[in-house]
């Protein structure tokens, strides 16, 4: 048996200058508009680090080669460096239709850093720095709903929309953790919740969510095109019953069953079936009985 050990390093060191104000106009007492924006300047800075021995098993095979075929620095550090800046916007309104029952809807910007992503590869004059600057990833997000708060209700219902550019996603390649632009994505949903406050000792409780999320069909977007996005449900729906209700002498009867079910999600991207897990309900059932008022 052929001993071999090998390591790699990954450095980085990020600052980052932000600054942010908004301001909010109220030309009603019903309605509230507000206007943001957040400024971002940064510098990242990467190193990169590795030995890599050629493999004793492929060189008698006269192959000159690591084990996971990435190149060695022999230790030696490469560095590489980058500066970014960035204005994210964002609006907001807020109208109360009536006591207890306001409408809204935003508009808003957000972004993922780009990456300064340093490895080394081989070259004709011996083992060079390879830099790769991932774009940034960014999104603009549309929300609008309804929230209520009436005398035995509660609830909100939103319909949302983001729209992705430059969409990153994390890859293990050659035994490392690459970062990768998988391209345009997109994100439409919709999430209802609600309680029910029946009588003073017994209420239900409900919420639903439908998302219809992840990377675009575009042929341009390679093997993640038409993907689903890692660990995010096409459906979640929940509900049950909160109930307390008294028995006399500080005693109090409670029960909280409740039911959960979540759709198949995947857990990478790109998308497998093998590394997937199919839709499943959860239901849980507690109930017992407090004595001493509580105590």
């Amino acid at each position: 048996r052929s001993p071999y050990a090998s390591e790699f390093t990954n450095y980085g060191t990020n600052d980052t200058y932000s600054v942010f104000a908004d301001a909010t106009w109220i030309p009603d007492p019903r309605l509230e508009l507000t206007a943001g924006a957040r400024v971002l300047i940064e510098q990242r800075k990467s190193g990169y680090s590795s030995v890599q021995p050629n493999s004793t098993l492929l060189g008698l095979l006269g192959v000159k080669l690591s084990l996971l075929g990435a190149a060695s620095t022999g230790g030696a550090r490469f560095t590489a460096q980058d500066s970014f800046a960035a204005v994210l916007p964002r609006f907001n309104a807020l109208y109360r239709v009536a006591d207890g029952v306001n409408v809204y809807a935003t508009v808003s910007k957000g972004r993922r850093s780009p990456v300064v992503q340093l490895s080394a590869t081989t070259a004709a004059t011996g083992v060079v720095p390879a830099l790769q600057i991932v774009p940034e990833e960014t999104v603009w997000n549309y929300e609008g709903g309804v929230k209520l708060s009436l005398p035995h209700f509660t609830g909100t219902a939103s319909v949302f929309y983001q729209d992705y550019a430059g969409f990153q996603v994390t890859q293990l390649i050659n035994g490392q953790q690459v970062t990768t632009s998988a391209g345009s994505a997109k994100n439409l949903g919709v999430e209802l919740e609600g309680t029910l406050r029946a009588t003073d000792w017994f209420s239900l409780f409900g919420a639903f969510a439908y998302i219809d999320g992840g990377i675009g069909k575009d042929t341009a977007n390679g093997v993640f095109a038409g993907n689903r996005f890692r660990l995010q449900p096409e459906v979640t729906a929940s509900g049950g019953i909160n109930l307390r209700y008294p028995l006399g002498g500080g005693a109090t009867l409670y029960a909280v069953p409740s039911a959960t079910y979540q759709s198949k999600v995947y857990f990478e991207l790109p998308n497998s079936e093998a590394i997937s897990q199919p839709g499943y309900t959860l239901v849980n059932v507690r109930a017992g009985v407090e004595i001493a008022d509580g105590r």
